[in-house]
């Protein structure tokens, strides 16, 4: 009994994990959008092109330009790319991953200003990027299970080098030293998984593997602060998407309650509003959504 309430009383003492979305508005009108990323007022959503075919060198990938309410300021702000994915905005300038190149495009004008092929390193699924720092960005290659290191201002790339590799990382966050990575998975199974690592330099020491439940494809991840992660989660190709709530420190995994139901909630994007961008992949809708926690 005593043992029973020891634990009992643990329990209790934990904190409350526990977020809520709820819809604002729902935006329609792009192609497989990928990516949202918000810079000052501006909001930029990728889109892979009208057939969802990430692998396609089909010139019929776009970046379009809205502002936070929504409104479409350039549907086609930028033209004539393959499938293009994850984006960041650093220092004015939108960086963009396609298939196996990088672009960066100066935010007050549109402007080309950085382009690097990484063709050579074999890949052909780039797909999310996060700031290491203000001269590189770490960028995720989901096929090759790698994550690159770009220097944007030396237009090189290096290897972050882990202990144990992810399997098909996707979308990343890092947050001083450690960096969470969400696997896709492999085998078009629905079996990946979040993991967090502690970065020294360019090399990657495991420290968490979480497997959600459900399992599932899992795409963006963002910060919510105190070692607490969102994550979405395709569960299956099917207006079933979720989002899921992770602790990092304590292993306990709930689920974001709230109306969802978005078919292929791929790289989400919580900007300074408190307001959550998920992209709807597969039936061509951004969502805006609120978010407490």
């Amino acid at each position: 009994m005593r043992q029973f309430l020891i634990a009992l009383f643990a329990a209790l003492a934990l904190p409350t994990l526990a977020a809520t979305v709820s819809v604002d508005m729902s935006i329609p009108g792009f192609s497989s959008p990928e990516s949202v990323v918000v810079s000052g007022d501006d909001v930029f959503v990728s889109n892979v092109g009208v057939k969802l075919e990430p692998y396609a060198k089909d010139g019929d990938g776009f970046i379009a330009r809205l502002d936070r309410d929504g409104k479409v300021k350039a549907l086609h702000w930028v033209d004539g790319l393959d499938a293009p994915k994850g984006m960041v905005a650093v220092n004015g300038v939108l960086y963009v991953c396609d298939i196996d190149r990088v672009f960066g495009y100066r935010i007050r004008d549109g402007k080309q200003v950085f382009k690097l092929d990484l063709a050579a390193t074999g890949a052909k699924f780039l797909n999310a990027f996060t700031l290491y720092d203000n001269r590189h960005l770490l960028l995720s290659s989901t096929d090759l299970n790698k994550v690159f290191v770009i220097d944007v201002a030396g237009k090189g790339y290096d290897e972050l080098k882990f202990d144990t590799p992810p399997n098909g990382p996707n979308g990343m966050k890092k947050v001083g030293n450690r960096l969470i990575i969400v696997d896709w998975g492999s085998d078009n199974q629905p079996n990946g998984k979040v993991r967090t690592y502690l970065l020294g330099g360019y090399a990657a020491k495991l420290e968490k593997t979480f497997t959600p439940d459900p399992a599932g494809y899992f795409d963006g991840v963002v910060s919510l602060g105190g070692n607490r992660w969102l994550v979405s989660n395709w569960v299956k190709f099917a207006p079933a998407g979720i989002l899921q709530l992770i602790d990092a420190r304590t292993g306990r995994i709930t689920l974001a309650s709230g109306k969802l139901n978005v078919a292929g909630p791929a790289d989400i994007f919580l900007d300074d509003q408190r307001k959550l961008w998920v992209p709807g992949m597969m039936e061509g809708k951004v969502y805006r959504m609120s978010l407490r926690w």
